[in-house]
């Protein structure tokens, strides 16, 4: 049994996770063995879409399968996923089909990301990135965003060069997956440590800005003792 529904656009209360919005598009959707469900969304733009399933008995498989009919790729999970689907002829379509023997039931949801986090004030998303990558041979200050999100960094890198810059730990959810370098940064300087007890320090992300205004867009690697830590010398700070 095949069900349909066109959605040029949603109006309805949103359900607010740190920064990243459910708009409902379709709710308490109940798919039997087999059964499939359509959405048609008018979009001139890719959007994220997402579904979770939300029957009281989970499911004990990849139960519902979610594909993008313009182009024919498959997620399938047990609990839920999103994804962005890039519109055909202005128009995105979603097939969700239940995969398993039992009964599902799923919440199809738009997804909207916000940066609300400090850090975003000063992160240019269109802005290029690069791999950039700081070997630090003294830290000399460190201080982070009320929020957490970002700290500023300054020291010498292991030329001799000076350097700041502003490091961001997260942009939409604070509880997500991150490093905790500020906190052994802070501690190496509030303790006063020799600097032989993290030198060198290899601290690398993805960097934006000129050398007047360095971020970290993305921090990937902190680690102290790392003398042989690989990178091409185009990103090496020097």
């Amino acid at each position: 049994m095949r069900k349909s529904i066109l959605t040029a656009f949603v109006l309805v209360a949103e359900i607010s996770y740190a920064a990243i919005t459910h708009v409902p598009i379709k709710s308490a959707v109940a798919l039997k063995p087999g059964q499939t469900y359509t959405v048609n969304m008018e979009s001139a733009a890719p959007v994220e879409v997402g579904w979770t399933a939300v029957q009281s008995k989970p499911c004990s498989m990849h139960c519902v399968q979610a594909t993008d009919l313009n182009g024919s790729t498959h997620i399938a999970t047990d609990i839920g996923a999103s994804t962005t689907y890039t519109p055909a002829n202005g128009k995105i379509r979603i097939e969700y089909k239940n995969m398993s023997s039992d009964a599902v039931v799923i919440n199809i949801y738009r997804v909207h990301r916000t940066c609300e986090a400090e850090a975003c004030k000063f992160i240019d998303k269109n802005a290029k990135y690069r791999s950039l990558v700081f070997k630090i041979k003294e830290l000399k200050s460190i201080s982070t965003s009320k929020d957490g999100s970002y700290s500023t960094i300054s020291g010498v890198v292991m030329s001799g060069r000076p350097f700041t810059v502003r490091a961001v730990w997260w942009t939409e959810d604070p509880n997500g997956l991150r490093f905790g370098c500020e906190k052994w940064i802070k501690g190496w300087l509030d303790h006063h440590d020799s600097p032989e007890k993290y030198r060198p320090y290899v601290l690398a992300g993805s960097g934006i800005g000129d050398d007047s205004h360095l971020v970290l867009k993305f921090v990937d690697t902190c680690v102290p003792h790392a003398p042989n830590y690989g990178a091409t010398e185009s990103s090496v700070f020097k």
